[in-house]
Parts: C-alpha cells; sequence; structure tokens
C-alpha cells in the first residue's frame, strides 16, 4: 500500500505544533508495518537552508489566469529512508510564518490551500510514484479530497484518479473559512460549493468541504470523535459530522517513547527508572524547584503546569482558583507557557503574590518542559475541549501524576483514581469551573498524603503504552476501508 501525506508541518523539519509532531511521528511507525509512505510539506521560510535532492520536472499550475511553477526538493525524515517531497514557491511560502506573521493571518492562505492541495495530484508527474491513499490533515489541505472526486469524475487522471482520500481533523477549532467569492479562485466545479460541500452559513469552509468529500475522516481520539457530533464541541460543523458519522473514526495518537523516555533523556538532572522511581523523581524536584526559584519544602506536593495560555486550555479557571486554594492548601506550582496576554499578566501578578508557592516562566523552552514533566508529582490540564492532548502522556512517562479535564483523549487516557483504584493512574473532573478545579486539586493534595497509594498511581501512569505502534495498525484498518469503500 502506498500512502501520501500532506500536511502544511511536518516535524522535525517543520513546525508550529502537535500536528507536526504527528506528521513527523505517524510515518514511522506505518513504515514499519511495510507501508509506503512519503510526506508532502511546503517549503517554508523555517526550512529553506535544508539539504536534498531537486528533482524535476517543476509542477506547473495556473489559478485565476495565473501560473505558478512549483519545484519538489526530495529530503529525509530524520533518520529514516521516508522521503520528504518539499514542495518550493518563493512567493507561496518564503514566510516568516507558516500560517501566519506579526500582521496576522496571511491574506493569501486559501491560494496557499489550494496549491499545495492540487500540487499532491500532479507529484506523480515528478516522482513516477502515486499513491492509493492521500492522507490530508487539517483545513490547509482540505480542498484535495474534492479536487480528487473531480478527477475521478471526468476520469482525467492516471492512477491518481483510482486513490481515495482520508482527512485527519487535528482541531475542529481550526477550519478555514472565508468569503463565498474565494472559492472561484479554486477551478472547482461550482456543483461543489453548494450545502452538501463548502458552502457553510455563507462563507467558503474548506474543513467542511473536505468532511463532505473525503472517502474516510479520522480524528485524534474516540472521545473526540463522538463529542465532535454534539453541538457543544461541534464548531458549528456536527451536523456535517452526523451526515459522515458512519465514516468518521477516533484514533488516539501516540508519543514516540524513545524521545521521551525519562530514562534516557539528557534534559533531566538525573535520569528516572519507571520501576523504581523515588529517587529520580526526588532529585529532579529539588533541582527544578532550585531553577525556578521556589524553596524546597517538604512533603509538599509540586504542581505543573507546561501549556500554551489561551481559552481552550482553562487555565485562566485555574488562575481564579489558586488564590483561595492556597489560603487552604499547602502545595507550590511551576508554569511554563505563552499566548494570552492577560493570561500571561494573570500568572505573573500570582507569582509575585506567592513567591513562595508559585513560579511562572512566559514562553517555551523544550529542556525546562522535560524537567517540569520529570520534577512535577502532578501535572495540571484543566482544558474546556483536548481533541488528543500529548502532554499528560508525557507527564506520565516522567512520573508526573495527571491531573485534567474530561474531555477528548484526556478522558481516553486517564483513568481516575475514584473509578478504577488499581489501574488508576490520574485524576478527572467534569464540570467546567473554578470550583470544580479547587475539588480535583484537594484530591490530588490528599492523595499525597497517602504515599503508598500515591506510588501506585505514578507507577501505573509510567507504565501505560502510548505508542505510535498502535495507532499506526488502526489507521492501517482505515486505509484499507477507504480502498473497500
Amino acid at each position: 500500500m502506498k500512502v501520501l501525506f500532506i500536511s502544511p508541518e511536518v516535524g522535525p523539519i517543520v513546525r508550529a505544533g502537535g500536528l507536526g509532531d504527528v506528521v513527523g511521528a505517524l510515518p514511522l511507525a506505518l513504515k514499519q508495518m511495510g507501508i509506503d509512505v512519503r510526506i508532502l510539506c511546503p517549503l517554508h521560510r523555517e526550512c529553506k537552508d535544508i539539504k536534498g535532492i531537486e528533482l524535476s520536472p517543476p509542477i506547473q499550475l495556473k489559478f485565476s489566469l495565473k501560473s505558478y511553477s512549483l519545484k519538489i526538493k526530495e529530503v529525509k525524515l530524520g533518520d529514516s529512508e521516508i522521503p520528504v517531497y518539499l514542495l518550493e514557491n518563493k512567493f507561496l511560502f518564503d514566510r516568516p510564518g507558516i500560517y501566519s506573521d506579526k500582521n496576522g493571518n496571511y491574506p493569501d492562505n486559501p491560494l496557499r490551500c489550494f496549491i499545495l492541495s492540487k500540487s499532491a495530484l500532479h507529484l506523480e508527474n515528478v516522482t513516477g510514484w502515486s499513491p492509493d491513499i492521500f492522507h490530508c490533515h487539517d483545513w490547509m489541505t482540505g480542498p484535495l479530497p474534492a479536487y480528487l472526486n473531480e478527477l475521478n469524475k471526468s476520469k482525467k487522471g492516471k492512477k491518481t484518479a483510482q486513490a481515495k482520500s482520508v482527512l485527519t481533523i487535528h482541531n475542529l477549532e481550526h477550519q478555514g473559512s472565508f468569503p463565498e467569492e474565494v472559492f472561484s479562485i479554486s477551478g472547482l466545479p461550482r456543483s461543489f460549493y453548494g450545502l452538501d460541500g463548502f458552502n457553510h452559513y455563507g462563507a467558503m469552509n474548506l474543513l467542511k468541504g473536505s468532511i463532505q468529500h473525503a472517502h474516510k475522516i479520522t480524528t485524534v481520539s474516540p472521545t473526540y470523535a463522538e463529542e465532535i457530533r454534539t453541538p457543544e464541541y461541534g464548531e458549528s460543523l456536527e451536523s456535517s459530522l452526523q451526515y459522515r458519522g458512519a465514516d468518521l473514526i477516533g484514533i488516539l495518537n501516540g508519543i514516540d517513547e524513545n524521545n521521551w523516555n525519562p530514562k534516557t533523556d539528557s534534559s533531566l538532572k538525573q535520569k528516572i527508572n519507571s520501576e523504581n522511581p523515588g529517587k529520580g523523581k526526588k532529585f529532579n524536584k529539588i533541582s527544578l524547584l532550585k531553577e525556578m526559584g521556589l524553596p524546597n519544602i517538604d512533603k509538599v506536593p509540586l504542581f505543573g503546569v507546561v501549556s500554551r495560555l489561551y481559552h481552550q486550555k482553562g487555565l485562566d479557571l485555574l488562575a481564579q482558583s489558586l488564590p483561595k486554594l492556597l489560603t487552604k492548601n499547602n502545595f507550590q506550582l511551576v508554569l511554563l507557557g505563552n499566548g494570552d496576554p492577560a493570561q500571561e499578566n494573570s500568572f505573573r501578578e500570582l507569582a509575585s503574590k506567592f513567591p513562595m508557592e508559585i513560579s511562572v516562566h512566559i514562553g517555551f523552552d523544550d529542556g525546562l518542559a522535560r524537567r517540569i514533566f520529570a520534577g512535577s508529582d502532578f501535572f495540571i490540564m484543566p482544558s474546556r475541549f483536548e481533541p488528543c492532548g500529548l502532554a499528560q502522556q508525557y507527564a506520565m512517562k516522567y512520573g508526573s501524576v495527571p491531573v485534567a479535564r474530561k474531555t477528548g483523549g484526556l478522558a481516553d487516557t486517564i483513568i481516575d483514581v475514584d473509578i478504577q483504584k488499581d489501574r488508576a493512574n490520574g485524576f478527572l473532573f467534569e464540570e467546567i469551573s473554578s470550583d470544580a478545579i479547587n475539588e480535583v486539586i484537594h484530591r490530588a493534595i490528599k492523595l499525597f498524603e497517602k504515599p503508598e497509594l500515591f506510588d501506585k498511581i505514578r507507577h501505573n501512569g509510567m507504565n501505560s503504552t502510548f505508542s505510535w505502534n498502535i495507532a499506526a495498525k488502526k489507521y492501517g484498518e482505515v486505509y484499507e476501508w477507504a480502498l473497500n469503500s
């Protein structure tokens, strides 16, 4: 089987977040299954100096009477032999950011989406290789299933016209909505714009069009696949997702367990053995407290946060909860993150008001993030919604017990202490409120006061399996499902 991933980012070559991590990791596991997997991604400024082989001829496309020439540079994915085809056009992709710059989203993002998507269908003319499955990732590749269906309908393609499309929704909040008139740039038939296509409340919605046209649809956790079919989580696309419900499946993201391994992580002050983590955890906790400027207070739990600071993550509710919590409980908290200026200021003020209990680092630092996972006793994720979540998986592997809202992938990976004590690996709460956060943190502190039970919960988390191999097998089944549809 031959599969082409199409994505605006692929780690470690060029990434902005979790999407890039997935596109950089899942193909490695698929390759081990014997799938011939390759990746198409724009050659962004961030990776323009990467060395590779320039292929010929260039892809020639025309949109709105203007011609675009796109070169292909072939590189490898990390240390693997998986080809990554970088799509080069300086006008379209040689920019400060992947999606936006300091002035906001690029106004020609729709054109960039159309060109990336259509280039995938012309790749066989450059490489001599044609996929059985076009695996599209999020709204930036939303037009591709429609282009493929148009090709199938016209029967103008070569082997490509026999292929099928799979769409993965990484975060339904990001949809690619633009004015209706922009649709004419795509070159797609006007009939594709109807309510059963890209039209969404009078605007062109690239993700909706992809949902309507893809042969099969996945998202990044089973619970999220159910949630997004409801008005509460559907981001106004729940009707389309209900309509395609028989073709929608949730597959939990994995993590690279070699990269995220506390036994070998060079960022840590001392390695942590999952079978006997106490010594390593204690050393890393003391070291982290010193690094973050907090005193080492015996028998006081340390809570960690590593997150972007914006509405989805629910950390504004944590900020509201902390003053009341600290008047009634003894604990400490370290936070690494950035985003919403109001939230950044809230946590700075809390650190100033409670200098012995709270320390905040605004920004991002991969090494510090890993040391927070390794040094904290608990890890907080009060998300309003969370399609999958990787941080709770990293935290568990590093011996930090997750405290999270019961939603999306958090609900699929965390087993609450009060539900199944033998298998429990963390804490969950349901209500989106500061009172609910107060209650669950109080429960966690009470667990910390019972060392034997706390050690058992931590041990369960550290020995949980989040391998990409599990997800890859399920994606392989989806590909077969699509080909047989």
